[in-house]
């Protein structure tokens, strides 16, 4: 591959990695916000057990993206640190965003105050 071949493809990990932050920051916003209505609800009427309900499907979404996220952020920062490339201590970043943000959530649905519905 000729040099500015490699300049192309690190730069399109880059843009890669820019959209999984972006993903993981949305992961974390969603995390956040039902945390927040779970923290609402405990407020206004009080600790009671299934404050929330959640079903079976988007939480089996919800892990298998972020698992698919991780795994494109390992991908990336492998090919970025190579080049010591900014991008690859990006990916490592995302990567370790969405493995917290998942322990977060499963950290919440291992509560009392979470229902999961089938």
């Amino acid at each position: 591959m000729l040099a500015n071949d490699e300049d192309v493809v690190c730069r399109r990990w880059d843009a890669l990695v820019v959209g999984l932050l972006a993903g993981a920051v949305a992961q974390h916003w969603m995390v956040g916000a039902r945390i927040a209505h779970a923290a609402t609800i405990c407020w206004k009427t009080g600790m009671e057990a299934s404050l929330i309900s959640v079903h079976v499907f988007p939480q089996i979404m919800f892990v298998l993206f972020s698992g698919i996220g991780v795994a494109l952020s390992v991908l990336a920062a492998q090919r970025l640190l190579l080049k010591r490339s900014l991008g690859g201590y990006m990916a490592l970043f995302s990567a370790a965003a969405y493995i917290s943000g998942v322990m977060v959530w499963c950290a919440l649905l291992a509560t009392p105050f979470v229902h999961i519905v089938y």
